[in-house]
């Protein structure tokens, strides 16, 4: 991946050069291997970033499989993995791919741990107990939607006039599962300063039962 840094290559220390390469090579076999897995050309990837937004020539792609260019931007990474539909995580230390991988220039580690640190979810990254509850908001929101289908679609019907007989008590049941499982972690967020992610418009009266939101300079004084 490009960096200004690395714009004079004759101040750069061969070791870092080298991987700088590696990195941006095992990107492009992820890429490669992907494609290929998914049985879709070079040119149907180019036109799916097209589609995006970003386009990615394919010759762009094709000189990328073939070694001629070795450097691929951050906005050719997400748009490439959205168009292959992976994440760009799963791109740039793919476990796919095995093996040991030099997270940092002579910093050999395992490809999963290399994956783990770069996600945020190795447990001694920054912010983890912050990534943590994010996960954890989503999980449950996904599950309560399932849960509790009839209950989540009355959010589009605005018209309580016509819901069917039980809308009512299908709601409240709702209510009370997201109170009894969601809003925990939701106040937890509050507690340590995580901005809490918005739920259904007609559930936004629930923000007036979290702890008021903690600044930095609150958590500063703790």
């Amino acid at each position: 991946m490009t960096h200004g840094r690395y714009a004079d290559w004759s101040a750069v220390d061969e070791d870092v050069l080298d991987w700088h390469d590696q990195i941006t090579k095992d990107v492009i076999e992820a890429i490669t291997r992907t494609r290929k897995d998914l049985e879709m050309t070079a040119q149907e990837l180019a036109d799916e970033t097209r589609r995006l937004g970003h386009e990615v020539p394919r010759n762009v792609i094709a000189n990328w499989e073939s070694g001629r260019r070795k450097t691929i931007t951050i906005p050719e990474l997400i748009v490439v993995a959205e168009a292959l539909d992976v994440a760009p995580a799963d791109l740039v230390f793919s476990p796919a791919l095995g093996g040991h991988v030099n997270y940092l220039p002579g910093k050999d580690i395992g490809r999963w741990s290399a994956f783990s640190r770069f996600t945020g979810e190795h447990p001694h990254s920054p912010g983890t107990f912050d990534l943590y509850l994010l996960r954890e908001h989503a999980r449950i929101w996904q599950e309560l939607q399932r849960e509790h289908h009839d209950a989540f679609q009355l959010e589009f019907n605005f018209d309580r006039e016509n819901w069917s007989p039980g809308s009512e008590e299908k709601r409240t049941a709702f209510i009370d599962s997201v109170r009894l499982r969601l809003q925990p972690v939701r106040a937890r967020m509050r507690e340590t300063g995580c901005e809490v992610p918005d739920l259904a418009p007609s559930l936004k009266f629930l923000n007036a039962e979290l702890p008021p939101l903690k600044t930095d300079f609150d958590l500063e004084d703790e």
